[in-house]
């Protein structure tokens, strides 16, 4: 076997390998001895078959499975020997390539493929970080939740403002709470007692339409226009929580470890639980600004040929004339992701297996278990953390979000990051005003929701490179490439 490698442009290389039948002769002879072993030819026992025969049914496709095989560990064996950073997956030279396995004789493959471009990371910038602080209002409804969690729970006569209603529609078992009717819902069921019937159009008798869908579990596009829901309510039960009061008793169940005891501790433990969750869209916020601040200000020569051969050699459904449509955003997620390959090289990250564990752990510790002692339940704890790692997707996602927690610990140490806080919507305006200056004036601005804050969009990763313990190490790869220079053989 012979391996060469030459520049052919900039960054991309061709790399020959040339696989001669000296190579592969005593590997294909072994294979055949092997297959005459347990092939069940007509006519003769296992193991008896001519070997004229056994070659005449298998040679061809194990030259085939034997070359292919070596061309791939030389390729595998070159970019590892020498050490080479490579963009996305060797493309194989098809004008160049000799190969015929009809006629198997020599072969010649040849491969392109790009070096990663060098450059540097400017983190002499400023980024903002926010704090969402928490309101009075949030706090309250937090402790009044808490409250009713604790309460006690009746059965009244008659219904009041802040009760649970469950009702029947057309023999359907349905329920609402008559704090979310409005004026003419509350005039219909205000009052009302188990076994009274009310004939209402649901449409006009709560606040808002995803009310009306909540009561009849429907989805937002299978609510039909101009249908106003009429039916006949019949009232089922009625439930009511009356809020248990800050008494002693009441931070005996909610604390029993004697963490909180009067309602001052309360309001700083409800304030430090809603800004632990808002910093979840705050971080995210800043991730995106540090990611658009470096993605504006490194300068990165990509090998923009090789890349749009890959895109249109790799999706098959892809024109010519939609890639050069979206080619900016693939060049901005390339670019990223070398960025991204940089930094976990330049520091060390790593993520493995027990991250991901004692990740999923603590998440069920601190979802469904803080008030026990973790001792106590070990062995159900044990069982939830393994079957949650059996879920594949799960697990790349927790690696991803902990890799991506891992970058955001650089980027808080080098960058120079300016403390910013204020309110919820104080928040909102900020990446509002950020959005408006990022976009043109003739685009529809971004809006920050509550339930998912936005801002520029992360770029996807298209050719992670990082290194798992559960992934092992990437190498190029060959497969889809190789059926190009072989086809013959198919």
């Amino acid at each position: 076997m012979n391996i060469k490698n030459e520049k052919a442009n900039g960054e991309v290389q061709e790399l020959t390998i040339e696989i001669s039948r000296e190579d592969y002769a005593e590997k294909v002879e072994s294979a055949l001895k092997k297959q005459r072993r347990t092939a069940q030819v007509p006519g003769f026992r296992a193991g008896n078959a001519p070997m004229a025969m056994i070659k005449k049914m298998y040679e061809k496709s194990i030259i085939y499975d034997e070359v292919n095989k070596m061309m791939e560990e030389a390729i595998y064996g070159y970019m590892r020997d020498n050490n080479l950073d490579i963009m996305l997956e060797p493309l194989p030279v098809v004008e160049k390539s000799k190969v015929d396995f009809e006629n198997a004789d020599n072969f010649v493959f040849v491969y392109e493929y790009a070096l990663q471009p060098k450059f540097e990371l400017d983190f002499n910038k400023q980024v903002t970080r926010f704090k969402i602080v928490a309101s009075q209002e949030e706090k309250d409804n937090l402790i009044d939740q808490m409250q009713r969690r604790y309460g006690e729970y009746t059965s009244p006569e008659t219904i009041g403002d802040d009760d649970f209603i469950s009702v029947k529609i057309d023999d359907k078992d349905c329920f609402f709470y008559s704090k979310s009717l409005n004026k003419n819902g509350k005039k219909e069921f205000i009052g009302k007692k188990v076994g009274d019937v009310r004939h209402v159009a649901l449409r006009k008798i709560f606040e808002n339409e995803e009310e009306v869908r909540k009561v009849l579990k429907i989805t937002d596009h299978e609510l039909e226009e101009g249908n106003q829901y009429e039916y006949d309510v019949k009232i089922e039960n009625i439930g009511r929580i009356t809020p248990a009061e800050l008494n002693e008793e009441f931070f005996k169940k909610a604390y029993p470890d004697g963490s909180v005891t009067t309602k001052e501790q309360l309001e700083k433990v409800a304030a430090e639980q809603i800004e632990k969750q808002w910093a979840d869209y705050t971080n995210r916020q800043f991730m995106n600004d540090a990611i658009g601040i470096l993605l504006e200000n490194t300068t990165i020569e990509l090998p923009d040929d090789f890349i749009k051969r890959y895109i249109l050699t790799t999706q098959k459904e892809m024109t010519q004339e939609q890639l050069n449509e979206k080619y900016e955003e693939y060049q901005k997620s390339f670019k990223w992701q070398l960025i991204e390959n940089k930094i976990v090289k330049d520091n060390n990250i790593s993520v493995n297996q027990d991250d991901v564990k004692n990740y999923v752990r603590n998440f069920f510790m601190a979802n469904y278990f803080a008030n026990f002692k973790e001792e106590d339940i070990k062995d159900r704890l044990d069982s939830l953390v393994n079957d949650a790692l059996k879920r594949k997707e799960d697990v790349k996602n927790i690696y991803d979000q902990l890799y991506d927690s891992k970058i955001q610990e650089v980027f808080s140490k080098n960058f120079i990051t300016v403390e910013k806080s204020g309110s919820y919507d104080d928040f909102v305006a900020d990446v509002e005003k950020k959005a408006d200056k990022a976009k043109p004036a003739a685009k529809k601005k971004t809006t920050a929701k509550k339930a998912e804050t936005e801002g520029e969009e992360k770029p996807k990763r298209t050719c992670r490179t990082k290194k798992t313990e559960a992934e092992g190490e990437e190498k190029p790869k060959a497969k889809t490439t190789r059926a190009k220079s072989s086809k013959k053989a198919e």
